[in-house]
């Protein structure tokens, strides 16, 4: 569908793009094409990410070390343990040992698993230890507990009896209860940084919405600026630096609007001025022209008279002279009057606006009789000023002109009246607009059409007027020309409306 718009607001925007690479496509994706406040929450929570990485490096780097020290000390601790305790055993038996006996009076000390095994290698000590202490393990995961491991230490206390060897006592130094600290400490801090952390993420979220809110209600003001609504107005925020700029979009707006209204008026003066030209003009051709072409008219047709009573011989070509004079002022004057038309309608001014519309709309039907014309007009005052009531006309003229001429229509479908312009903003007055919709049903605007004379003239007037011209079609499909006129700065003749079917 092909279309044509012209107004006194719009502009269009282009986003940059970077397909380069599909890195540049990635950052754009991932930082360029977010807000300001999703950049700082997401540079806080890497930072975040960096942090908490960091920290559970140095956590199992020192626990590491720490477990490492611990199982030493303890390893130690146990194998001195264990063999006092054999050494007093062995005192008190008179050098007459019982593994049975050694298993029940040697525990497993902290970090430390003891293991009694006979000559042949099978373990005597009871296995409950070792149970309980898998089953506080199985709560650490295994990622961490990978993490933290450190070899185990091991030390062997040979047990003997009357001289023989009959068994070992085995004391091995395991990290388990030492990781199992370490995870719950290190748990319960990442639970307590991930709360303080979702608590400032969530007060930033806040905060940030609340400082940039203006920076966003600045964004949408220079939109609505960029549109054409120079009234729009932000309120002040309490932030200081952020009222100064409010401060100067305000100002701003206010300088744009004057000036609209400035250009408004001096192209509502040019207007004007090309039109008393016209008008003066067209009452130079009906006072003067017209007068001069009746008594040439008159003085031919007395010369004729005269030659009727000359000789024939002598009275028939000045017959011939005369009617050919005759013809001649004849189309002159039709001429004069096609001039004094397309210069200034003489009905315009004189009669109400939609007497002269009609009145045009039958001129139309008049010479071509071979489409049909619907004429709607809705609530109208007597007249808008001499630039609204002519660019009107004009505009009707050249519509319609344009859908006989080429867009081969059958039906051709008028409308004009006044319709309400709802505000932009909540607050703002509604204003009045003067809407004229030429339709039709022809062949339509074919792609790559370019406007033409005709076009070039009703955008200036229509621009002129601070209104809006819209001509869309598509093949086959007829073509619509909208134009829309504000009426907050119209001058009308007659302020007294009224309806007309």
């Amino acid at each position: 569908m092909a279309e044509i718009s012209v107004g006194d607001d719009g502009g269009t925007t282009a986003a940059p793009t970077d397909g380069r690479s599909v890195g540049g496509a990635l950052s754009r994706w991932l930082w360029y094409d977010r807000s300001v406040r999703a950049q700082l929450l997401g540079t806080f929570v890497l930072i975040n990410l960096i942090a908490g990485f960091a920290a559970a490096v140095i956590v199992i780097y020192n626990g590491r070390r720490a477990i490492e020290a611990e199982l030493a000390a303890s390893v130690e601790v146990a194998e001195r343990f264990v063999r006092g305790t054999v050494e007093r055993r062995a005192r008190e038996m008179a050098g007459t040992l019982h593994l049975e006996d050694l298993a029940i009076r040697i525990n497993n000390p902290r970090h430390v698993r003891i293991l009694i095994a006979d000559a042949d290698g099978h373990v005597v000590s009871p296995a409950e230890a070792d149970e309980a202490a898998a089953g506080a393990q199985a709560s650490v995961p295994r990622w961490f507990e990978a993490l933290a491991q450190v070899d185990d230490l091991r030390r062997d206390v040979p047990v003997m009896s009357n001289g023989q060897r009959i068994g070992t006592i085995v004391v091995v130094g395991q990290a388990a209860d030492e990781i199992i600290e370490i995870w719950q400490d290190a748990s319960g801090l990442a639970l307590l940084a991930l709360i303080l952390n979702a608590t400032v993420f969530a007060i930033l979220y806040v905060a940030l919405g609340r400082v940039l809110h203006p920076l966003t209600r600045l964004a949408t003001g220079l939109r609505e600026l960029e549109r054409g609504h120079y009234r729009h107005r932000l309120p002040r925020p309490p932030v200081r630096e952020l009222a100064d700029i409010t401060g100067r979009f305000n100002a701003l707006a206010d300088s744009l609007a004057a000036a609209r209204t400035d250009n408004a008026r001096l192209n509502r003066q040019l207007v004007t001025v090309q039109d008393n030209e016209r008008r003066q003009i067209a009452m130079e051709l009906h006072d003067e022209m017209g007068p001069c072409l009746f008594g040439v008219k008159a003085n031919v047709g007395s010369i004729g008279r005269i030659a009727q009573a000359l000789p024939e011989t002598t009275a028939k070509p000045i017959r011939e002279r005369v009617a050919s004079l005759v013809a001649i002022t004849e189309r002159m004057q039709v001429a004069n009057r096609d001039l004094l038309g397309r210069l200034r309608p003489m009905a315009l001014g004189h009669v109400p606006l939609a007497d002269a519309v009609a009145s045009l709309v039958a001129d139309f039907e008049g010479t071509d009789r071979d489409r049909r014309f619907v004429l709607e007009i809705g609530r109208l005052a007597h007249g808008y000023g001499n630039a609204v009531d002519l660019t009107v006309f004009r505009c009707l003229q050249e519509g319609i002109t344009n859908a006989a001429r080429h867009a081969n229509a059958a039906t051709i479908a008028i409308a004009l009246g006044e319709e309400t312009v709802a505000p932009a903003h909540a607050g703002e007055p509604a204003s009045m607009a003067l809407r004229l919709s030429v339709r039709d049903d022809g062949r339509g605007i074919a792609p790559g059409t370019q406007p033409g004379l005709g076009w070039s003239g009703m955008e200036e007037r229509v621009r002129a007027l601070g209104g809006h011209l819209a001509l869309a079609g598509a093949p086959d499909s007829g073509t619509r020309l909208d134009i829309v006129i504000p009426l907050d700065m119209a001058e009308p003749a007659d302020t007294a409306g009224h309806d007309r079917p």
